[in-house]
């Protein structure tokens, strides 16, 4: 506050000289309260205010202080709540914002950018500890481009393209399962944004491919894990000593492959009428899978996989090397991990069911044609619902209930956008955000609302785009800011029209 102050003082200083020298007409001027206190001190010349000028609240507290020039907001201009505290700073040049505009809310800052009053390049949100939030591009006043929404330790959590001023593409990575383990899709990147890894993982295992990128984009490596092993690269472009073993006939007992010595590949034992008996996989020299494969090395009939400690990973059956019929999944500890079942064209059918190590129920899911088809409900491992909603060939529809304990989320989709209205509710239950969607964007009265039950913020939006009178209140339910849009363009601030000597189409 004290650094802030003589700050002050000197732009005071340096501002009072200019306004001096503009002119005889130039006359120093202060209003008051009906309290005696000063309202508001500054420069008028030929009658309106020019220069720099102060305003205050009745308990005398400054509440803002900037300066004009040719009668234009210029520069600098700071304002506070009534208790003394910085809540919001705006860069003007001749009238229209031009630089960074800083609100300082309760529990997080907002930086945004503005070029000729028009928002552009990065906005940013941060926590009261400095940590950043959200960042969000802009370009000529839309959102366009990749935004990335951050976790309080600053994993990048989800991504939402955006393309002027529509939500086109939302995507969730770096989460971490019910046991604080790494699941799903993982992506790091580097300093300037640009993509350096990702990785698949499967209840803190990699599962899946793992990339690497260079500073320009372009792949540098991939490897390929499965249940946190890697796989040797292009297995089959290797040279594969081919053994066999006959009987006294002649006739081929065991057909086998080698790297190096060490068993790799398919091993096929036949019986004496030369009919194929039992194959197996093997990596590295490892048992992999074991079952009936046909002479033209398709799998069928029943198989069991293993992991590379010999123990059951998954059994089940194949028809023409594709998986059918019922099948569980386990975990090397032994216990089921996921069960159901696949039709004649290896696609998931029926109902699948996904189990904690615990044993408790993880997700149960419907399926049809290999889709998502019929009611998803995943569960915390103490049996609570997290997750609930209908899918349709693959996409979400109808009501859908999301509760992670931190916050809890509900409303419609039709074919896998959101529509209708939606409720965001804060741990207390009371109400947090509520707004209708049209295909995913929003539309119509959104709302936001403080802990306390008291609005935090309200406005129109037209088919993703704000529109009219939009309000920011503190959280004693106080009006902080009044700005007014016209097709996602700012056009007023706190009832001061934004001059329009150029029209931005946005499209």
């Amino acid at each position: 506050m004290k650094k802030q102050l003589v700050l002050l003082i000197l732009v005071l200083w340096q501002f009072s000289a200019l306004a001096q020298s503009a002119g005889d007409k130039a006359v120093f001027t202060t209003y008051y309260h009906d309290n005696g206190k000063v309202s508001s001190e500054g420069y008028l010349l030929d009658g309106k205010p020019n220069g720099f000028w102060k305003t205050y609240y009745p308990n005398g507290n400054l509440k803002s202080a900037g300066n004009r020039k040719n009668f234009e907001l210029d520069s600098l201009w700071q304002f506070f709540d009534d208790s003394g505290k910085l809540s919001l700073e705006i860069n003007y040049r001749a009238g229209r914002k031009q630089g960074y505009r800083v609100s300082h809310l309760s529990n997080e800052t907002i930086r945004e950018y503005f070029d000729n009053d028009i928002k552009q390049q990065l906005t940013t949100h941060y926590d009261t500890s400095g940590s950043l939030l959200l960042s969000v591009p802009f370009v000529n006043g839309l959102e366009e481009g990749l935004a990335r929404r951050y976790a309080t330790d600053g994993r990048v959590i989800e991504l939402m393209t955006y393309k002027k001023g529509f939500l086109t593409e939302r995507e969730k990575i770096n989460h971490y399962d019910a046991d604080s383990l790494k699941h799903g899709l993982w992506k790091s990147f580097y300093d300037d944004g640009v993509l350096q890894s990702e990785v698949l993982y499967k209840h803190g295992l990699k599962h899946g491919f793992a990339k690497e990128y260079d500073r320009n984009g372009n792949l540098k490596n991939i490897e390929k894990y499965v249940d946190g092993v890697r796989q040797e690269g292009a297995e089959e472009l290797s040279r594969l000593e081919l053994r066999r073993d006959y009987y006294p006939d002649g006739k081929i007992k065991v057909e086998a492959t080698y790297r190096n010595g060490v068993a790799e590949g398919v091993r096929r034992e036949f019986g004496e009428d030369g009919s194929i008996e039992k194959a197996y996989i093997l990596k590295n020299g490892k048992l992999f899978a074991e079952g009936i494969m046909s002479e033209n090395g398709q799998k069928q009939d029943a198989w069991i996989e293993y992991y590379p400690d010999g123990k059951v990973k998954a059994r089940g059956n194949y028809l023409n090397d594709k998986k059918t019929g019922n099948w569980e999944f386990y975990y090397p500890g032994g216990q089921i991990e996921q069960q159901g079942a696949y039709d004649k064209n290896g696609q998931l059918t029926g109902k699948w069911i996904w189990f904690y190590s615990s044993g408790q129920r993880q997700r149960e899911e419907s399926y049809r044609n290999g889709l998502a088809d019929g009611l998803s409900t995943e569960f915390e491992a103490n049996g609570k619902i997290i997750t609930q909603g209908e899918y349709l060939e693959g996409m979400e529809e109808g009501y859908w209930l999301y509760d992670y304990g931190d916050y809890r989320e509900e409303g419609d989709y039709q074919r896998g956008l959101r529509t209708g209205l939606w409720k965001d509710f804060y741990p207390n239950g009371k109400l947090a955000f509520e707004g209708k969607f049209i295909e995913d964007n929003p539309n119509g009265e959104h709302r936001w609302y403080w802990p306390n039950g008291l609005k935090k913020e309200e406005g129109q939006y037209i088919m993703g785009r704000k529109n009219g009178e939009w309000k920011k209140f503190r959280e004693d339910g106080s009006l902080f800011l009044l700005i007014n849009y016209t097709n996602g363009i700012e056009r007023k601030y706190d009832g001061i029209p934004i001059p329009e000597n150029e029209q931005v189409n946005p499209d």
